[in-house]
């Protein structure tokens, strides 16, 4: 039997969408980056992706390194950021307690998990499978979680990647991630 490959739960702002007004060119050359928009929540939300983070997503899921899926605040609407930069249409990870995060209006009580973490946790703990996790908020987020690495990476591998939002995923995340999947990198400019 052969093992499933990892999961890459995908979050899609401060990841592949730098938040910025102007793309920092000593992440990715100019030319590489795409301006474009996605509609999400009833609002056209500005985009700026690198086409060598695209490209390397792309050609992860294309080969089956990883089993992509979205985990993020766009939830199903991750298909329209998708179709807008040419991206195949992911899968959206189950997430029963972001309804719940909604309710509260987007704060969470004292004490109260990460509503992605919780979603995680289930790919490692009930599927059994590796994580891959990219997310800009991940360590601010996991610092609440006493030792949440740890736990995870006592059951499988895990591998979080949490870039700066304003730049999103860099060649240093990438080289991080294709180590992680034992996938080769292509020289990106």
């Amino acid at each position: 039997m052969t093992a499933r490959p990892p999961v890459w739960l995908l979050d899609i702002d401060g990841v592949v969408n730098a938040i910025t007004k102007k793309p920092d060119r000593n992440v990715w050359p100019l030319p590489t980056w795409i301006r474009t928009q996605a509609h999400g929540s009833g609002v056209d939300w500005p985009v700026w992706t690198a086409r060598p983070v695209l490209d390397f997503i792309r050609r992860v899921h294309d080969t089956g390194a990883a089993e992509v899926r979205w985990h993020t605040t766009w939830q199903h609407e991750a298909t329209n950021y998708a179709t807008a930069v040419d991206l195949p249409d992911f899968p959206v990870l189950p997430c029963p307690e972001y309804a719940d995060h909604q309710k509260a209006g987007g704060a969470r009580p004292i004490g109260a998990v990460w509503w992605k973490l919780a979603a995680a946790e289930r790919v490692v703990r009930d599927e059994g499978r590796s994580l891959l996790w990219t997310d800009d908020d991940a360590d601010h987020e996991l610092r609440r979680a006493d030792r949440v690495e740890d736990r995870l990476r006592e059951i499988a591998p895990v591998l979080i990647v949490c870039p700066r939002e304003n730049l999103g995923l860099t060649r240093k995340h990438l080289r991080q991630i294709a180590k992680f999947l034992d996938v080769e990198i292509i020289d990106t400019p």
